[in-house]
């Protein structure tokens, strides 16, 4: 699976994050590809994506920010009008998300349908506005709450001629809905959403969902890249991630989980067969959090280009947490 790398942190800790990375001469490795949503970027920000692509080949995804209107901060109308503005003044980047109407686990199955009418009305109108160069790089997003809601999406989708389509219709919590939870309900759609891509000879792209186990789950289900902002906010409450296995707190930061040590830290290191230079030194990860930060990324990587080896499915069925544990019995 392709991992791509969401950039939402501030500028100055992306500096120091991709400065990580350059002492050891693997930024092209980590930052291959990135994950922007431009409107509510800092100008900063949009600077170093830029300079990701110029000077290290990064391949640059502009995300629609429809999370944001989930959360309040513009309608769905004013969003279009501006990324339409933004895209077509920018058509530097690689891959341009088309704007979608995202519902929430709280939406009656009224609201539910009139999002994703208004996703797929609206996809096909700003589609048509693009000039052609750029209408071969839109991702149009899936969103819906039933498989006939999915289907519909992809079929709309391919008519449009997308190659690379986005699936967003994940469960939420939280406050505004703000978290993404892979529910039964959504990863049974996201399973029709895979089988649907592979008839339609569609790449399917997941957004902003995912953990080290939950990646192998979407590489058994066909899915061709995700992204993730997952390693940040998991390092920002002093946690880490190793591969194929659930996050652990190395930090006094999250007084609801038990503290990993550094022995048992060690241990499940070698147990995963996972070595990074942000993690070799247990004291200053447990301490920083740009290193675990840097190690998380690490590691996400590491599980993307895992995924496909046999021995990864022990691991994750030894050390996956119990709710996705049964998620996978679902699919196998």
């Amino acid at each position: 699976m392709k991992f791509v790398v969401a950039l939402s942190v501030s500028p100055s800790d992306l500096r120091k994050l991709i400065a990580l990375w350059q002492e050891i001469e693997r930024v092209e490795t980590i930052f291959g590809s990135v994950l922007i949503s431009p409107l509510f970027a800092s100008p900063s920000t949009l600077r170093i994506a830029k300079d990701l692509k110029h000077t290290h080949g990064s391949e640059i995804y502009f995300d629609s920010g429809g999370y944001y209107v989930q959360q309040g901060r513009l309608t769905y109308e004013e969003l279009y009008g501006r990324l339409l503005s933004f895209y077509l003044d920018n058509p530097w980047a690689d891959w341009y998300v088309l704007p979608d109407h995202v519902p929430t686990s709280t939406d009656d199955p009224h609201t539910v349908e009139y999002k994703i009418r208004d996703t797929i009305t609206v996809s096909k109108l700003f589609f048509d506005e693009l000039p052609a160069d750029l209408r071969k790089r839109t991702i149009p997003v899936i969103q819906g709450h039933t498989r006939e809601q999915i289907q519909r999406c992809v079929e709309a989708y391919a008519q449009m001629g997308a190659r690379y389509i986005g699936f967003g219709s994940f469960g939420t919590a939280g406050v505004n809905n703000s978290i993404n939870r892979l529910t039964a309900r959504s990863l049974d759609n996201l399973q029709w959403a895979c089988l649907l891509a592979t008839q339609y000879n569609l790449y399917l792209h997941l957004f902003g969902m995912t953990s080290p186990p939950i990646v192998w789950l979407f590489s058994q289900l066909g899915a061709y890249s995700f992204d993730s902002l997952g390693w940040n906010k998991t390092a920002n409450y002093g946690n880490v991630y190793l591969p194929f296995v659930r996050a652990y707190n190395v930090s006094y930061r999250d007084p609801d989980q038990s503290l990993l040590l550094a022995d048992e830290f060690e241990a499940l290191k070698r147990e995963t067969h996972h070595e990074c230079p942000f993690c070799s030194d247990f004291p200053r990860l447990s301490m920083n959090y740009h290193y675990r930060r840097a190690h998380n990324l690490a590691v996400l990587q590491e599980t993307a280009e895992r995924c496909h080896l046999d021995s990864t499915a022990e691991q994750v069925w030894q050390y996956a947490p119990k709710y996705l544990k049964n998620l996978i019995r679902k699919v196998t």
